[in-house]
């Protein structure tokens, strides 16, 4: 089922299904910012990722030296969530553990998604409470994908901008393109802040940074209209569209951690940059969507 919230500057659409965001439509320039869906390149368009980013290794990861099998980017995806709350401006949703998602993801819990919109800035929080006795492990993160162009143009018009010049590394993928290489490098932007969007960018999927100022933009020299990205809450971020095709669109994912390491099978107990909730305690991250226009 589909859900609005909306104010007097962007209508929202979520669908209940994965809590999946479905519309950021800005009232003032009736423009959709958000991915629709087309198939033909991508059928998501703003996925919920909850408790594990990305693929592992051989579909498995081992916890308390048990195997199990999960699909990507975990479970949250997969399952309708309920309505908690919805005002005029704020929407919550909430999924709970089932028989199912036990069998993927051995940890009982209540994982919200809050929409909250505040002037041209939405804002989509996770929040992940322990109902189980023992500690939590898990990574967060979101797979909006965003309209390019989306005030005319074309693709390589655009460009990503950061909020100020860092030492960015990219985090390399192995030769497979669907796993981690286990080895980062400085990676050089245009005056420092900038990513010139084109097609070939995305040849050997997402394009992994650590080390960024958690802030970016989407932007084009020919309209004053741009679209910024704030992740203060993340260690990484990914900028993907469907490899290999000429897409109208990217994605922004802001990830508390990271796919499987090629050729690693992962313990959960010890894999790198996990959130780890004890019994009856919570964990949150979010992240926010500007329009600006």
């Amino acid at each position: 089922m589909i859900y609005t919230i909306e104010n007097n500057h962007l209508k929202v659409a979520v669908n209940t299904t994965g809590a999946e965001l479905y519309s950021v439509y800005s009232k003032q320039t009736q423009t959709e910012y958000l991915w629709q869906g087309n198939p033909a390149y991508w059928a998501g368009r703003a996925c919920n990722i909850f408790p594990l980013v990305g693929r592992m290794y051989k579909n498995t990861y081992y916890y308390r030296q048990e195997p199990y099998y999960p699909r990507i980017h975990g479970v949250a995806r997969y399952y309708v969530f309920s309505v908690e709350e919805r005002t005029a401006t704020r929407l919550t949703l909430l999924l709970k553990d089932n028989e199912e998602t036990l069998k993927e993801y051995p940890f009982k819990f209540k994982f919200r998604v809050h929409f909250t919109l505040n002037g041209n800035a939405l804002t989509t929080a996770y929040e992940v409470k322990n109902t189980d006795d023992k500690t939590l492990i898990c990574a967060m993160g979101g797979h909006p994908g965003f309209n390019v162009p989306f005030d005319g143009g074309v693709f390589e018009d655009y460009y990503l901008e950061f909020s100020e010049k860092t030492a960015v590394k990219r985090q390399l993928l192995s030769e497979s393109d669907r796993f981690m290489a286990n080895k980062a490098e400085p990676y050089e932007l245009q005056d420092g802040v900038k990513l010139p969007l084109k097609h070939d960018l995305f040849d050997h999927d997402a394009v992994i940074l650590s080390n960024t100022s958690r802030r970016v933009s989407i932007k084009s020299a020919n309209t004053k209209r741009y679209l910024t990205v704030d992740f203060s809450d993340y260690k990484y971020v990914g900028f993907w569209h469907a490899n290999k095709t000429d897409a109208p669109y990217v994605c922004i994912e802001p990830w508390s951690a990271l796919p499987a390491t090629d050729g690693q099978i992962d313990v959960l107990e010890t894999k790198a940059d996990m959130t780890h909730v004890l019994p009856n305690e919570t964990a949150s991250k979010q992240f926010t969507i500007e329009i600006h226009e």
